[in-house]
């Protein structure tokens, strides 16, 4: 399975991803450009931008259309 798939398949299921979750559970280093990748493919890929419990600032990604709280 590529990466492009394994992505897919993880928005498809709901998941939203950063770089550091991308990285743990897939093995996939350069989420930015994957998800660009992604998109120009004609994919719904999001993001935005989180706080995480640290205080960092990171982007989020996520299928579009998908309400995230």
């Amino acid at each position: 399975m590529t990466q492009l798939e394994q992505l897919a398949d993880a928005f498809d299921r709901g998941e939203a991803l950063t770089v550091a979750t991308a990285l743990t559970r897939y093995g996939i280093y350069a989420l930015s450009q994957r998800c660009g990748d992604l998109f120009r493919a004609g994919y719904p890929v999001e993001s935005r931008t989180i706080e995480t419990p640290t205080g960092k600032h990171v982007s989020e990604y996520f299928k579009g259309g998908i309400a995230y709280g």
